[in-house]
């Protein structure tokens, strides 16, 4: 409006700088003489001129509009704030002009009152300001928006901005923006009203809109701030929500957004929901491969089923859980299928539907592209691949595909893609995979405190190794890689009272044939209850075990081929000198063992899992010496023989689950289990010193003792960071646990993965079968964050409540200690963890 103004106000000048000599009722032409430019220095005036579309030369007629139509151009081109055209003399039939310009104040800097920094830094981002731009009111109107939009997306509904222009004495024609917000206060919605619905519980429709909450003291993931965008967004969700029950007619009528106090909002939506629907006859033409009957079952959908579109699309096209039409058809060949759903009428409100199906023909897989992979050797993404050339096309296929290389911890899940080209004219279709690839390796010096002491670490974990190219000089940039080998390096250290060497390889397909990974371990652990790690001082009080071994894990196909099979071969030296923490205190022992593992693993991801599932058989087992030794009564054996060939079996059963709770997938919750046994071949011989369960702490370093010890450690958060706090001293043969996470990620980046939880979670150990009773544990809740940073591994932080009294065999028992956690007074417990696996059964 006012740039009309503005610019009927510059043409009634113009007309009355023409009035003198002209005769405005017969106009006459003329011939356009030396045109002059004024007020514009700093402009091509030729330039001006050709925009103006004024040349010496040209005719013109006046009056006309050939001098409103040049100020009209000049105007357009938002550089000036006046534009004038005037007479200067005629001679004969020349006439002479000017142009008289007014060139607009431009901006050379601004600033803001009433915001922080780190706002006045994101508003920068979302404004278009920057010195030189010319000024306009429009961009006076779109900043001051800008800014309001800004603030009321953080809930600041009352939020005023403006602008106050001041001249800036130090440039010529420029201006300073100063942007003075009021942002007031945060505004919360206090009420919540949806009216006019009777068929749908109003709960259900609040849970509809994701953004829009009303404030209640319960809400934590979500907010109940108002923005007027995810309103607008939520008003729509609404209404689908309203068609998904049937009410397909169902309209929103009005709402209004009113303010209740200074710091609440109230919103009332007015709904009419009209009739409900109902799905009628369902007929299907075209479908040659599958009978009708199957495909009425597949669909999921009858007559007299309430009305819901979005449940029909799903069901035809996609649906979570691949039970869908399509999937049917593509899952076997038919990459061109089509289905074209047809309403055909309504009778009664029941809505009949004809679906028109295209089958197409069955197409096979051509060639399949590898794509993005820098760093790690095409034939280890080959041999994930569950389709190859001359295959019938199964999307099902792809989609497990994708899964196999994401388990590989090579690629970043987000990024990864399948694409599809078609190929109509002979009837196959090339696969492009498209990967990226994120840093596997490891390099881990860090320093953990558990058991009251500080354990330094020092690791290096390659996780796509090459021993193929280990004598190449040109593959070490800075190591051979790519083949999907893992080669580990640890140490760990307190000092003289503790260390600890690991190494391990793995090659995953060994043969190169079928992915049958065979891996070989060795280790040492030695601890000193002197402070002396030189067994020769014959003063030396400690422990140490080595050992090695070897194992080969096979992928099963039946039940299915999630399954896998690991057997293990392995030895440990136990060499025990006046160390009084265990049965023997003085000896050696040797631990000869097999072991085998079933698992189930149909996880989507390693590192943030957000579906699919993981269960865990484990049976561990020495030789029976004691069913070949002829000796029945092993009363008058000293402790020393009775371990020197060390013999037990062990039974474990785990499990864990992840099932997303929203559409994202990314709220994320994760129930597990696990339970335990640890038996002796002879009862008269008795339990095995080693190999038994350890529960309480982290599990970041066991507490030293419990890792030397040779005990499995098993965490239990909130009950101290010693591992043996719920168990006795030497740690107990039978162990139940059970624990469920709410997840929900703050950043999915690869570079640096991190979410945050809440825990819930009881365990406890048992020394003896008859005293097994999987109802007595202990509990306990907590908060935590979990870090994953590809070159250091992942990073836990967790604080933990105990809610129950501990045992009397246990470790950490304290009469005093139990008194304050049954009246609520004990403190939590930090606990700090490094490792996705330790500190689980």
């Amino acid at each position: 409006m006012h740039k009309l103004v503005t610019l009927l106000f510059t043409l009634a000048v113009v007309f009355t700088s023409f009035g003198q000599d002209i005769d405005y009722k017969n106009p006459k032409e003329y011939e356009i003489g030396p045109v002059n430019v004024l007020g514009a220095d700093n402009f091509d005036h030729t330039a001006i001129k050709l925009i103006a579309g004024l040349r010496q030369g040209d005719k013109i007629t006046i009056p006309g509009d050939d001098i409103s139509n040049a100020i009209k151009k000049l105007w357009n081109e938002g550089l000036f704030s006046n534009v004038e055209i005037v007479k200067e003399k005629v001679i004969g039939d020349v006439i002479y002009l000017s142009i008289i310009l007014q060139p607009r104040a431009k901006l050379s800097r601004f600033k803001f009152n009433g915001v922080t920094k780190k706002e006045a830094d994101k508003i920068r981002e979302e404004i278009d300001l920057f010195s030189g731009k010319n000024i306009t009111e429009n961009l006076i109107f779109q900043t001051e928006n800008k800014v309001e939009h800004f603030f009321k997306d953080k809930g600041y509904y009352l939020v005023k901005a403006n602008i106050v222009r001041k001249v800036d004495t130090l440039m010529s024609n420029s201006e300073i923006f100063i942007i003075n917000v009021d942002k007031g206060e945060k505004m919360k919605i206090a009420e919540l009203n949806i009216v006019g619905v009777e068929t749908v519980k109003e709960a259900k429709l609040r849970r509809a809109m994701k953004d829009t909450k009303q404030k209640a003291f319960w809400r934590f993931f979500k907010r109940s701030k108002f923005m007027d965008v995810a309103y607008k967004r939520d008003k729509l969700a609404l209404t689908n929500k309203l068609q998904e029950e049937g009410l397909r007619d169902a309209e929103i009528v009005s709402d209004s957004v009113y303010i209740i106090d200074e710091k609440h909002l109230g919103v009332d939506i007015k709904i009419d929901e009209g009739e409900k629907y109902y799905f009628g006859n369902i007929t299907w033409v075209g479908n040659a491969k599958y009978r009708t009957g199957y495909l009425d079952t597949v669909l999921g959908i009858k007559y007299g089923d309430v009305y819901n579109k979005t449940l029909l699309e799903q069901r035809l096209f996609q649906s979570m859980e691949s039970r869908d039409i399509t999937s049917l058809y593509m899952d076997r060949g038919h990459l061109f299928f089509q289905i074209i759903p047809i309403e055909k009428g309504v009778v009664d409100n029941h809505i009949n539907y004809e679906l028109r199906i295209i089958e197409g023909k069955e197409a096979t897989i051509g060639d399949i592209f590898i794509k993005g992979n820098f760093k790690t050797n095409e034939h280890v993404i080959r041999r994930e691949l569950r389709m190859k050339p001359g295959d019938l096309f199964n999307r099902n296929d792809i989609i497990r595909t994708q899964r196999e290389l994401m388990q590989l911890g090579y690629f970043d899940q987000e990024k990864m893609d399948f694409i599809p080209i078609p190929n109509p004219q002979d009837g196959t279709v090339d696969i492009e995979v498209v990967v990226n690839e994120k840093s596997s390796d490891q390099i881990e010096l860090s320093g953990g405190y558990g058991a009251n002491t500080l354990i330094l670490t020092a690791g290096l974990s390659f996780n796509n190794f090459s021993v193929q190219n280990f004598f190449d000089k040109s593959a070490w940039s800075p190591l051979p890689t790519g083949d999907g080998q893992r080669l580990s390096l640890r140490a760990q250290t307190n000092g003289m009272f503790y260390q600890a060497y690991s190494f391990s390889f793995t090659e995953p397909w060994l043969g190169g044939k079928k992915p049958n990974a065979l891996s070989f371990w060795m280790n040492n652990n030695s601890y000193s209850l002197s402070g002396n790690l030189s067994r020769a001082d014959k003063d030396y009080q400690g422990i140490s075990i080595t050992g090695l071994g070897v194992g080969l894990q096979r992928r099963k196909k039946i039940p299915d081929d999630y399954f896998t099979a690991y057997y293990e071969l392995g030895y440990k030296y136990y060499d025990v000198r006046n160390y009084n923490l265990l049965a023997i205190s003085n000896g050696y022992s040797n631990n000869i063992y097999a072991q085998y593992v079933l698992s189930r693993n149909s996880i989507d991801a390693p590192i943030y899992p957000r579906s699919g599932s993981r269960l865990t058989f484990t049976a561990k087992a020495s030789l029976p010496y004691s069913m070949f030794d002829g000796v029945d009564d092993y009363s008058s054996y000293s402790q020393q023989d009775l371990v020197k060939f060390n013999e037990f079996y062990k039974l474990k059963m785990t499990g864990e689950w992840y099932l997303p709770l929203t559409t994202d997938k990314k709220l994320v919750l994760a129930p597990r289990f696990g339970i335990g046994f640890m038996g002796a071949y002879s009862q008269s011989k008795g339990l095995s010193p080693f190999d038994r369960f350890s529960l309480g702490g982290s599990g970041l370093t066991g507490g030293v003792n419990a890792q030397v010890n040779g005990t499995e450690i098993i965490s239990l958060r909130g009950y101290g960071t010693t591992s043996t706090v719920v168990s006795s001293t030497i740690a107990d043969p039978m162990i139940a646990k059970y624990s469920v996470e709410l997840r929900y990620p703050i950043s999915l980046n690869p570079s640096a993965m991190f979410w945050v939880y809440g825990f819930a979670e009881a365990g406890n150990t048992y020394t003896a079968l008859d005293r097994f009773n999987p109802f007595n544990v202990k509990r306990s809740v907590g908060l935590g964050l979990n870090v994953n940073i590809p070159m250091i591994g992942m990073l836990g932080f967790s604080y933990g409540w105990g809610l129950d009294a501990l045992d009397p065999h246990s470790d950490g028992y304290r009469k005093g200690n139990d008194i304050l956690r049954a009246n609520g007074q004990m403190p939590g417990v930090f606990q700090f963890t490094i490792g996705t696996n330790i500190g689980d059964l």
